[in-house]
């Protein structure tokens, strides 16, 4: 019950919702799995690190085959959380 309104929440304050390919679905059922796994992590998503996923993404599947889309894609989101925060910390 208070899984579905978390959730509700993190899919409103990361942006996934200005995705309107079939990304999208996609998307919100990594997040629920991120969400499930490490809510702490998870709440911390922005439209940036998603963008930024993707990217990474995009990229390492023009130079090599990924077999398993669904679980690189998740692995793609919690790297550009941590890594954003990383680079943050490099700045101040």
């Amino acid at each position: 019950m208070y899984d579905d309104y978390y959730i509700e929440t993190i899919y409103e304050q990361s942006g996934v919702n200005y995705f309107y390919d079939d990304l999208q679905p996609l998307l919100k059922e990594l997040i629920k799995e991120l969400y499930f796994s490490n809510a702490i992590l998870v709440f911390r998503l922005e439209l940036a690190h998603i963008d930024r996923a993707i990217f990474k993404f995009r990229k390492a599947n023009e130079s090599k085959t990924i077999r398993n889309t669904r679980q690189y894609l998740k692995a793609c989101i919690k790297s550009a959380i941590l890594e954003t925060a990383f680079e943050n910390l490099e700045y101040r």
